[in-house]
């Protein structure tokens, strides 16, 4: 083959090709990924964003910025963004991929469009102490966040929720067990903040 197809051909592969299924595909060669963010719309996402290579945790970036991912094998690997505002999406593929080789660095983009937060989040998480512990867990109300099942030591976040003051109830404890600080209790939503909310229920041994 002659050497200047070689070397197109060569070429060609080294950059960003599309792949099927709008999944953008780049091409490493030293398991190396880099991750530009970039941002548009009215409103922001200020806690920024977990990058998951294989759905994996590996690096936190806020938007406008960039990260790269070393030591990563060679092959194809699944690069998603996640931890966006509710008032967030990623424009475009989400996962991306990205193929590394042997030496360079592959360069994946996400833009994130972010309208202007109207609602807010929380963030909850239950903790129980003493024994006999609740192994069954709970049923968690959250005012217009509706009900959900939680385990007996778990998180669980409620968006969309309107600004103000919500009731949390926490149903469904075990007999002997309470929850600290009485049951139901308020929440302050704010518009744009996801607030975190400690819930600790004693039972037994572990009462006060």
């Amino acid at each position: 083959m002659p050497t200047r197809l070689v070397l197109a051909v060569l070429v060609a592969f080294y950059v960003l090709v599309t792949g099927c299924d709008n999944t953008f595909i780049a091409v490493s060669s030293d398991g190396r990924i880099l991750v530009v963010i970039s941002s548009s719309g009215s409103g922001i996402d200020d806690d920024g964003f977990t990058i998951l290579v294989d759905g994996s945790a590996t690096g936190f970036q806020v938007v406008g910025g960039s990260v790269t991912l070393t030591g990563l094998s060679q092959g194809q690997h699944s690069v998603r963004l996640s931890g966006l505002a509710d008032n967030c999406v990623v424009v475009g593929a989400n996962p991306v991929t990205a193929v590394v080789g042997a030496d360079g660095t592959a360069r994946v983009s996400f833009t994130v469009h972010c309208d202007r937060a109207t609602t807010g989040a929380l963030s909850i998480t239950v903790t129980t102490l003493g024994e006999p512990a609740d192994t069954d867990g709970y049923l968690l109300a959250v005012g217009e966040g509706g009900v959900r099942n939680i385990a007996n030591n778990a998180t669980e976040k409620f968006v969309g929720l309107p600004p103000g003051t919500h009731l949390v109830l926490l149903k469904n404890l075990l007999q002997g067990c309470v929850l600290d600080g009485g049951n139901p209790q308020s929440a302050l939503v704010v518009v744009g903040e996801t607030r975190a909310m400690a819930l600790v229920v004693r039972c037994g041994g572990g009462m006060r």
